[in-house]
């Protein structure tokens, strides 16, 4: 039987749905042609590509389920049936808007000059090592965007937004996530006036680099060796750690100089271990300073004369019973063998990961790339844009040494006028020193995503969707 609905009213409920869902086709469809018609140096290609094909994807599959909607059962079961595909596509526009909104800051003109220098610093950072190792099909580039955030961070493709967490279930949504691969990093507002602090997208580039690079082999192996050396309390920090070398490597000691910015407390709170993705700051500092070290950087200067001892030596720091300083000591004395253990370590059977990123400690020092360009924004010298994959990271390198120096002026009204020229040249250069080459989306594996396409068509239109609820 029909139900209690009567049925002359449900042809006028499939128009609905499918009235909305060719609105979102239409709408959807227009923001992508206008924004590739922008991107005239076609920079965002891969990640457009990637998800309009996706999106495109599963509006479609929407549409198809419309077009049997009368086989739903009956009149009730034509309204059941209406209701569910709105409510995907409701979570497919929350998808379209979330990468949207990141793209289309880029059309402001309070935020486009320091986003292009952003993409630019990314590209160098995320990837250097796909291009050592010769890879010819990688997958879309990080996206950085703004935000009112005090510490920059990275969403990998692994790792589901809260934005897009709610009216769906776990396996739908892991699926989705890991099939709409462009990654995404916070950039502090911040940056807006003192672009210096893109310093840290050289620790959330290691991030997605760690996830994506031969597979994400280099989750598992980075962990292993820590383990291997520090036991579980050093694996337990690996992801954060890896992230922190991997800064070091792309931007030199201006990536420990940047971190102590981030991390300088009290005691108190510079022996605090409370977060386990992390080791407390002191351990961090040092740590780093061990690894800089070993890759024959001198990272005691970046630490600006900071002692350990300092820390350590006033007596007790309590957390319930335990003294954190006593905790701390511990961690200390493995931090050298553990950064010995990772410069050393081959990865992923490519080399270290100094090979891999293609690290020369000489653009650090004087005469170096890095360096000069410290000395160019410091108007001491000049420099010609090289244009490597390498020039972007490195001349950001070069605005935190001179960020360095500026900020130890201890005249106001000097320093002040340094830190507005620093601020209005920086991104400038950055984006001057681009590597110009057209990031197309020929890399993308068009047959694997169609693959991967159909695997999420089996969990989006599957019982394991939830059903609607009120």
């Amino acid at each position: 039987m029909g139900g209690i609905v009567a049925n002359d009213s449900t042809p006028e409920r499939i128009a609905q749905a499918r009235r909305r869902t060719a609105d979102a086709r239409e709408k959807i469809g227009a923001w992508f042609k206008t924004y590739k018609g922008r991107d005239l140096q076609r920079q965002y290609e891969t990640q457009l590509e990637t998800l309009k094909s996706q999106i495109d994807f599963l509006l479609g599959k929407i549409e198809t389920e419309i077009d049997v909607i009368r086989l739903a059962g009956g009149s009730l079961g034509v309204y059941a049936k209406s209701r569910l595909l709105e409510r995907r596509l409701l979570w497919v526009w929350r998808l379209f808007a979330y990468f949207q909104s990141k793209f289309d800051q880029r059309q402001d003109d309070q935020y486009k000059g320091l986003l292009a220098a952003a993409d630019e610093i990314m590209w160098s950072c995320y990837m250097q090592p796909f291009r050592w190792a010769r890879v010819e099909k990688y997958p879309p580039h990080p996206l950085p965007f703004l935000t009112n955030a005090y510490s920059p961070y990275a969403i990998p493709r692994e790792e589901p937004p809260v934005e897009l967490r709610s009216d769906v279930d776990a396996a739908f949504l892991t699926e989705m996530l890991r099939q709409m691969p462009i990654p995404v990093t916070g950039v502090q507002s911040l940056a807006l006036e003192e672009p210096w602090w893109l310093a840290y997208l050289a620790h959330e580039s290691g991030h997605h680099v760690q996830f994506d690079f031969d597979g994400g082999s280099l989750v598992e192996s980075f962990e292993q060796t820590l383990y291997d050396v520090g036991g579980s309390r050093w694996a337990g920090w690996s992801k954060e750690l890896f992230a922190d070398v991997y800064s070091l490597l792309m931007i030199g000691p201006w990536a420990l100089w940047a971190l102590a910015e981030l991390v300088w407390e009290d005691r108190a709170g510079m022996l605090s271990d409370a977060n386990p993705r992390y080791p407390s700051p002191l351990v961090r500092l040092i740590f780093m300073k061990d690894v800089a070290s070993q890759l024959g950087l001198d990272g005691m200067a970046a630490l600006r004369g900071f002692s350990v001892d300092d820390i350590l030596k006033p007596g007790p720091v309590y957390s319930r019973t335990r003294d954190l300083c006593e905790t701390a000591e511990g961690d200390l004395k493995q931090s050298a063998s553990v950064a010995k253990a990772v410069v050393e370590q081959r990865f992923c059977d490519f080399g270290t990961l100094a090979e891999i990123t293609e690290f020369d400690k000489m653009d650090f020092q004087p005469a170096g790339y890095a360096y000069l360009w410290g000395e160019v924004f410091r108007g001491r010298s000049n420099l010609l844009p090289e244009k490597r994959i390498r020039s972007s990271r490195l001349v950001l390198g070069g605005g935190v040494r001179a960020w360095s120096e500026i900020s130890a002026i201890p005249d106001d009204e000097e320093r002040a006028r340094h830190r507005t020229q620093l601020s209005q040249t920086l991104t400038a250069r950055i984006i001057e020193d681009r590597e110009e080459i057209v990031r197309e989306a020929a890399e993308t594996d068009k047959v694997d995503l169609g693959r991967r396409n159909n695997e999420l068509a089996e969990l989006l239109f599957s019982d394991r969707m939830p059903r609607p609820g009120w």
